[in-house]
């Protein structure tokens, strides 16, 4: 049976067209506004009391500060409680985290939610949907209330944060800029679709979740994949794959920071055509873009070329893996590259070293795609 609802057709027709009201939008800015001030408002009731006038930062990390694919055994552990506590205090009222942030030490009062005010909370990567993988494990592992108390509060935070048109932003409560972009960037798109896809499933550690929050959980799930269908860049007569972001009202491919302009992204679209290939009985619109995308990345592979970690240079090497750049010109499907100054160039050692160490300007990520659709196309 297929995963899609019934209701799949109508929202490929309702994506078609910014069909959603004034009021929807407007109810969605202020409800996004609205949590915002809360999230701020802790910071400051906390700082007032403690009469001072700055928050501090909580420590960084790379990723989180712990092992994220650690055993649901070990959160039985006292050192395994302590993580999930101490993730616990890390949530905003909002309902969800930040990135780059020690999550292994509590917060305390008069810190802020994450290292990057500006990015807390946010999906950027993985932040949030990690966390509430985590305390899903937690709470089934353990059976603490306050685990799936948060859980359920993150979930939430990831239903309001679905655009009126079915995508989600990379921040939010909504902070502008780029970061209001519908965001494929990074796997922010990816990952909170497989999450809701999971929870719909009751898949692993979901199996707690409630029937009503599978059912929501799979209606928003439907609302994205739908958007998807619609974002799929058409070039040349045919789709080619998607681009890393979009304007979230008009839905035209759009940038971010300087050095990611508008254009085709090679990771973010494997990872969103790995996400496709696991739906159940797909229809025909969700074959067409899986095979459209495959098509793409068979048309746009680089041979006999080799990316050096260190030296990030690009090298001739008989032999090597297939790579694709991170980013591809809509039309020419050219790789395309740039600076902190934001002029696009078309050959990756004009940019400087200090952004071609600093960005991973090639990628291997489409060949888990390719991988992957050569068993799918056995289980059609």
């Amino acid at each position: 049976m297929s995963l899609f609802s019934p209701l799949l057709l109508s929202f490929l027709l309702l994506a078609t067209v910014d069909n959603t009201t004034t009021d929807a939008w407007q109810t969605y800015y202020q409800q996004s506004a609205t949590m915002l001030a809360a999230d701020q408002a802790m910071i400051s009731t906390e700082l007032a009391t403690l009469k001072l006038t700055d928050a501090r930062l909580p420590a960084a990390a790379r990723r989180f500060g712990f092992e994220i694919t650690a055993p649901a055994s070990w959160y039985q552990s006292a050192a395994g409680k302590a993580v999930a506590d101490s993730i616990l205090t890390l949530q905003t009222p909002s309902g969800g985290w930040s990135k780059r942030t020690d999550m292994s030490t509590p917060r305390q009062a008069g810190q802020h939610f994450g290292v990057e005010p500006n990015y807390v909370p946010t999906f950027d990567n993985s932040a949030t949907t990690t966390q509430l993988r985590v305390l899903a494990r937690a709470y089934t592992a353990t059976g603490i209330s306050e685990y799936a108390e948060a859980f359920y509060r993150g979930l939430q935070l990831i239903f309001a944060a679905q655009y009126p048109n079915g995508g989600w932003p990379q921040t939010y409560p909504l902070r502008g800029g780029y970061h209001d972009h519908i965001t494929l960037n990074d796997g922010v798109s990816a990952d909170i679709l497989n999450l809701l896809l999971d929870v719909s499933r009751q898949t692993g550690d979901f199996g707690f979740v409630s029937k009503q929050l599978q059912q929501q959980a799979q209606q928003h799930f439907d609302r994205g994949i739908a958007l998807l269908l619609q974002l799929q860049v058409k070039s040349g007569g045919g789709f080619t794959i998607w681009a890393g972001q979009y304007q979230h009202r008009t839905l035209a491919p759009a940038a971010a920071r300087a050095y990611e302009m508008v254009a085709l992204a090679s990771a973010e679209s494997a990872a969103i055509t790995t996400l496709l290939m696991r739906i159940n009985n797909p229809e025909p619109a969700v074959v067409r873009a899986i095979e459209q995308a495959i098509s793409w990345f068979l048309q746009n592979q680089l041979e006999n070329v080799y990316w050096h970690p260190v030296e990030r240079v690009l090298l001739n090497k008989p032999g090597s893996h297939r790579i694709w750049p991170r980013f591809a010109e809509i039309g020419s499907n050219k790789a395309l590259f740039a600076d902190r100054d934001g002029i696009v160039v078309y050959d990756v050692h004009q940019v400087s070293l200090e952004r071609r160490q600093g960005y991973a300007w090639y990628t291997a990520t489409p060949e888990q795609a390719l991988r992957r659709y050569l068993q799918w196309q056995t289980e059609q």
